[in-house]
């Protein structure tokens, strides 16, 4: 039996406009079957206007994810190393990421699967010619909720820090994971190097890494910007105080970057 509620305009322009059902769905509300045009009809004598095609694709196909803080701050450690957002409409973004480590990548797609987002796929493996090794490549579903980052990190389309972002045990962590690495004592006849920790936002403008920089002193790791390089290095002296903030590694195969040096800092 059909209902004629899409006859009432306010019905009409709540359900399409408040709710964004789509035609379909309307259709079915109303017991409307078969193919006809009829709410679109309708939609066009109240005046409301149609949505574009691909905003319609989105809100029918459309993915969600509750975007926690520790998810924010989880992805946006990624994104201050290797990982990346990207984005085919102004609806919503994805997350990928690569890495030579298989395990590395599996603990990305069910870290994000434990926060509500879902892999695209499978992990893909690929050879790389150049450099003779395989890096495993990890892509999400389509998110709206990605989307409100994409535009942070990505206002121009290019990467950056955004102005406001929060340095916190998270973030640092994965920061440090994907693009830090520990500077053992390097001793020669004319050289001698104390063990530091580097992190390397070398994509970024020298501002924004200064601003990381006052944050890194402001939480008691003692930290400075490299110019000719634009990398960050943490003091022997902060060492310990890095790795007490970050805490363990998530994984082996990166367990490496987390072995204290803390002897090796007393004999320095």
């Amino acid at each position: 039996m059909i209902n004629k509620l899409y006859l009432n305009k306010d019905w009409l322009q709540s359900k399409y406009l408040n709710e964004q059902l789509s035609i379909t769905q309307i259709k079915l509300l109303c017991g409307i079957k078969g193919h006809g045009d009829t709410i679109t009809r309708y939609l066009k004598k109240f005046g409301i206007v149609k949505r574009s095609l691909s905003l319609s694709l989105h809100l029918s196909k459309a993915n969600h994810y509750n975007p926690s803080k520790k998810a924010i701050e989880w992805i946006e450690g990624e994104l201050l190393g290797d990982g990346c957002l990207g984005s085919k409409s102004i609806y919503s973004a994805y997350f990928r990421y690569s890495s030579k480590y298989p395990e590395y990548i599996q603990y990305v797609s069910d870290t994000l699967s434990s926060f509500g987002i879902k892999r695209l796929g499978k992990i893909r493996k690929y050879y790389n010619k150049v450099y003779n090794f395989y890096s495993y490549h990890y892509y999400s579903k389509y998110y709206e909720e990605l989307y409100s980052l994409y535009l942070k990190w990505y206002p121009s389309r290019k990467k950056i820090i955004p102005p406001h972002l929060k340095i916190t045990p998270i973030t640092l962590k994965q920061w440090y994971i994907g693009d830090g690495c520990l500077i053992k004592p390097l001793q020669t006849p004319t050289r001698h190097e104390r063990p530091h920790i580097e992190l390397f936002p070398f994509a970024f403008s020298s501002l924004s890494v200064n601003r990381l920089v006052k944050q890194l002193n402001k939480i008691g790791i003692k930290a400075t910007r490299r110019q000719y390089n634009n990398s960050i290095r943490i003091s022997t002296l902060s060492i310990q105080n890095f790795f007490n903030y970050i805490g363990k590694s998530p994984v082996d195969c990166y367990q490496y970057k987390f072995n204290s040096l803390s002897s090796l800092c007393k004999k320095s």
